[in-house]
């Protein structure tokens, strides 16, 4: 299997995915919280500002802004091995937790950073887990609306949305309702989320608008463009 590319610059901003090997639900209580912790750890460790995150019981959502080009490879690193170790200890068990490296997708914050907060607190809605992201405790929903900096980060994109908190938390309420009425769609293999102008920009810098390479565009309102290469082409196209 190809490994798949990463990109990534100072103060790039992510959406990331981890899941389990073979896709095994096997995360509880334990982990979560354990989870949770090194994510705490995680933001002192490193020049890292967490915006988002939701803990699936097979896979993990973190939306982040990175201080340096490397910080995402080397805080990802430590925290898959980290929490690798803990859980095999803890649980008894051996081998692999995580199917393959982390993946990451480049978010153009301006246009699309609440959009992608709210698909992170919905995962657990569209699994059916739950009827509202206020109901799961493993998500970073409560923490946004609280305005909780224990536990995440806000943006300047989030700060600037509203007068003060009650504002702010309205503004985001309401776009995580209009992403609840939007059909699913998976970021796995996308490789930026932008405008136009932005999406172009970022092929130029990574060498992508080569034409030995194919892309796959997906318009999805909003003059929101998702990008990436067509499945199973090229060089990390195939899962």
């Amino acid at each position: 299997m190809p490994r798949p590319p990463r990109f990534s610059y100072a103060h790039a901003v992510h959406h990331v995915t981890l899941r389990c090997n073979n896709r095994e639900f096997l995360f509880t209580l334990p982990a979560f919280e354990a989870f949770e912790a090194l994510l705490r750890e995680a933001r002192k460790k490193f020049p890292l500002a967490l915006y988002s995150y939701c803990l699936m019981t097979n896979h993990v959502h973190l939306l982040c802004k990175v201080g340096r080009a490397d910080t995402l490879s080397v805080a990802m690193h430590w925290l898959s091995t980290s929490f690798s170790r803990r859980f095999n200890r803890v649980t008894g068990r051996n081998g692999h937790l995580w199917e393959g490296r982390f993946r990451s997708t480049i978010i153009e914050a301006e246009s699309y950073l609440f959009r992608c907060m709210a698909y992170v607190a919905l995962n657990p809605v569209r699994a059916g887990m739950v009827g509202d992201p206020l109901a799961y405790p493993w998500c970073a929903h409560r923490a946004v609306c609280a305005e909780d900096t224990e536990r995440i980060d806000l943006s300047p994109e989030y700060l600037e949305s509203g007068r003060d908190a009650a504002e702010r938390e309205g503004f985001y309420r309401r776009v995580v309702a209009e992403e609840a009425v939007r059909p699913g769609a998976s970021l796995a293999r996308v490789y930026f989320v932008g405008r136009p102008r932005f999406v172009r920009r970022m092929e130029t810098r990574f060498g992508l608008n080569r034409p030995d390479i194919l892309l796959r565009r997906e318009r999805t309102g909003a003059s929101i463009v998702f990008v990436g290469r067509r499945p199973g082409k090229g060089p990390g196209g195939s899962e």
